[in-house]
């Protein structure tokens, strides 16, 4: 079921000394064994290779969102602070007992045994962030869509338990497309409205969503959940 959204206020502010940004290799060294999101295979090294290049939009945000998992698996809310926003907007889509990342976000969730977000998979796609794991013990599947503002925090997160998602990219080509046709004049004869037809039709026929990222659930082909698909 969904939950409304709601404007969460993450971490009670405090006032504190602002600690130092983790580096990138940090993110694969830190915390180890500590209930800290695993890194991927090789990520360490892929972050020694990156380490003297430029890094773009979409690793600056996958690495965000990693550090966030990272210290609230430590359970730093020093850290998280640096990470979110104030006032966070969230989404849920699961089972009402399985809110754990809201009682992680507002502090409620307390103590080393609550439940542990460790991401299997981080995609970023702009500034979308979709992070995906599981709890097999417990038969848990969960998706995280996080959004990273311009002002490099994280602004929203859309939560999805035991729910497989499909977010697809709606083409930028049908709001272009709808924009010139209201700014255009009116057509003046048959033969004007019969010249600006034949590039409508070809541009519709690259307006369609595209898929860019499915849940990749083990369990998939033999347990059915139910399906979701957002829109970016």
């Amino acid at each position: 079921m969904w939950a409304p959204a709601v404007v969460v206020s993450a971490f009670p502010r405090e006032e504190v000394e602002e600690p130092a940004r983790g580096s990138r290799l940090e993110l694969a060294t830190h915390h180890q064994g500590q209930g800290a999101a695993s890194p991927r295979p090789n990520e360490a090294a892929e972050l020694a290779a990156l380490a003297g290049t430029e890094e773009s939009e979409e690793q600056r945000n996958r690495f965000l969102v990693l550090r966030l998992y990272e210290a609230l698996n430590a359970r730093d809310a020093r850290r998280a602070q640096e990470l979110l926003a104030p006032d966070l907007e969230w989404w849920f889509h699961g089972p009402p007992a399985r809110q754990h990342m809201m009682r992680l976000l507002t502090g409620a969730e307390k103590g080393s045994g609550g439940f542990v977000f460790s991401p299997r998979s981080v995609d970023a796609f702009g500034s979308t962030v979709i992070a995906e794991g599981a709890d097999d013990a417990r038969q848990l599947y969960w998706v995280h869509a996080w959004t990273v503002g311009p002002d490099g925090v994280i602004t929203q997160l859309r939560e999805y338990f035991n729910t497989d998602l499909t977010v697809t990219l709606l083409s930028g080509a049908a709001s272009a497309k709808n924009a010139a046709i209201a700014a255009a004049p009116p057509k003046q004869d048959a033969a004007s409205s019969s010249s600006s037809s034949a590039p409508s039709a070809g541009a519709s026929s690259s307006t369609g969503p595209k898929c860019l990222w499915q849940s990749r659930r083990a369990d998939r082909a033999h347990k059915s959940l139910p399906g979701l698909v957002l829109a970016i």
